[in-house]
């Protein structure tokens, strides 16, 4: 699980915080106006993930670009600070993983600066228990190992600095570094494996999400995962629902109760019942049956809505434990009811099944849910982390963390946290005053 993202240069964000960076909790929320930086702290696990997947081992930093990656950042100028390419990218984590029946702290840190036509990776750099693992970029293109007891040879003047040291997509030592660092290569191996796993389990629900279809085609295949845009989420269910092998709900491997979990989810948003799949003839085509008290109607005759929550309610159900899902805007399209119950998923889903929440959000309600379980001690506050992300009067993106006690109250409330809406209540009030004064003042006459 993720316990702090570090950023540096990366848009908006200059280098406030790639020392402190920002501590995540199992349930993390990014608030604030648009165009303000949330997303960039979304993108650094996502960058990671895309970089540490790619089929090319010498590639440092996947930007994207490809249909199959999670996010597409275009060039090194176009997404480096103030487009300024002499500078430095700077990208890291801290994360708690399970190594055999101990947590397993481990912090990683990498940065790129541009060579050439794409970036290169400066330094890179893995820490667990005080134990430092680095590879560190020099003149001409080697690299420096750094390593618990190991010293570099010196040739003549210079250390002994190598291109095959090179480290590969950014997260693992080269073979030829391992040998070289002898009886701890090992060990620099086996932190890299484990930072490359824990970020593999890393889901993404982008703010844009499939149209629903009046009928599905399913290969009989379940799906690996339920792709950006949730475009998976219909085959997950049909793979859940085809399932020979029924176990009870809540045990892990039991995905073929997805549907039943996902019907009882969307009954408590009160947008639905039921859910239903139903089989179209002999083929293989199915419909997805919204059930709403007598009447049953497609999915593509009831409200947009529901097809857009259904993969975030599928996804929370569908991901291994341990996974981090990072979703924009999960509430999009939703009545202010079911934005609230979006706020009782991630509390209830991260406590029974240990799946953690980066979210952004612009919704009040789901928010305001989130301080009342706090108070109902349904959820400690220390399981969240609430974030408020805007723009300082010199332009510079501020990140400010919300200070929540264990009743739910902010202590530090932004100004025009979620709008001004005590001052258009106040301008409304005074303005209706003002016509009914006048208006009595015509009657008179």
């Amino acid at each position: 699980m993720l316990t702090k993202l570090r950023i540096k240069n990366l848009k908006t964000w200059g280098e406030q915080l790639w020392s402190p960076g920002m501590e995540v909790a199992p349930i993390t929320l990014l608030l604030g106006p648009n165009s303000a930086g949330k997303t960039s702290l979304l993108q650094v696990p996502l960058l990671l993930k895309q970089t540490f997947d790619s089929p090319d081992r010498t590639l440092d930093l996947n930007l994207g670009g490809q249909t199959t990656d999670l996010v597409d950042l275009g060039s090194f100028e176009s997404v480096i600070h103030d487009h300024d390419a002499r500078k430095e990218l700077g990208l890291g984590v801290s994360l708690r993983a399970l190594n055999g029946t101990d947590d397993l702290e481990l912090e990683y840190s990498a940065t790129f600066a541009l060579a050439g036509a794409a970036p290169a990776i400066q330094v890179l750099d893995l820490r667990s228990g005080g134990r430092v693992f680095a590879a560190r970029r020099q003149g001409k293109g080697g690299y420096l190992l750094e390593a618990p007891g190991y010293a570099p040879k010196q040739i003549g003047q210079r250390s002994d600095a190598k291109r095959t040291y090179q480290p590969e997509r950014s997260v693992a030592f080269s073979a030829d570094a391992i040998a070289e660092l002898g009886p701890v290569g090992a060990e620099a191996q086996d932190l890299s494996l484990r930072l490359r796993q824990a970020i593999s389990q890393t889901a993404y629900l982008g703010p844009l999400r499939e149209r629903p279809e009046r009928s599905y085609l399913w290969s009989g295949v379940e799906p690996g995962d339920l792709g950006k845009r949730g475009e998976y989420a219909v085959h997950a269910l049909l793979a859940s629902d085809n399932s020979r092998k029924r176990q009870k709900v809540g045990q892990e491997g039991g995905k073929q109760w997805l549907v039943q979990r996902v019907s009882e989810w969307l009954c408590r948003l009160g947008v639905a019942d039921e859910l239903r799949l139903e089989r179209q003839g002999n083929s293989r085509h199915y419909e997805l049956v919204v059930v709403r008290g007598a009447q049953r109607a497609n999915i593509m005759d009831v409200g947009f809505g529901i097809s857009q929550v259904l993969p975030m309610l599928v996804l929370a159900h569908f991901v291994p434990q341990g996974t981090t899902i990072v979703a924009e805007q999960p509430e999009i399209h939703l009545h202010p009811r079911a934005q609230v119950g979006l706020a009782e998923l991630m509390a209830e889903v991260a406590k029974e099944r240990h799946v953690q929440f980066l979210v952004e959000t612009h919704s009040e309600h789901l928010f305001r849910r989130l301080q009342s379980l706090i108070a109902e001690e349904r959820l400690s506050a220390d399981a969240c982390r609430l974030y408020f992300v805007d723009r300082n009067e010199r332009g510079a993106t501020d990140l400010t963390r919300l200070e929540v006690d264990k009743y739910g109250r902010v202590k530090n409330w932004p100004r025009e946290f979620f709008g001004d809406a005590i001052g258009e209540t106040e301008r409304q009030t005074r303005k209706m005053f003002d016509r009914v004064a006048q208006e009595r003042g015509s009657q008179a006459r």
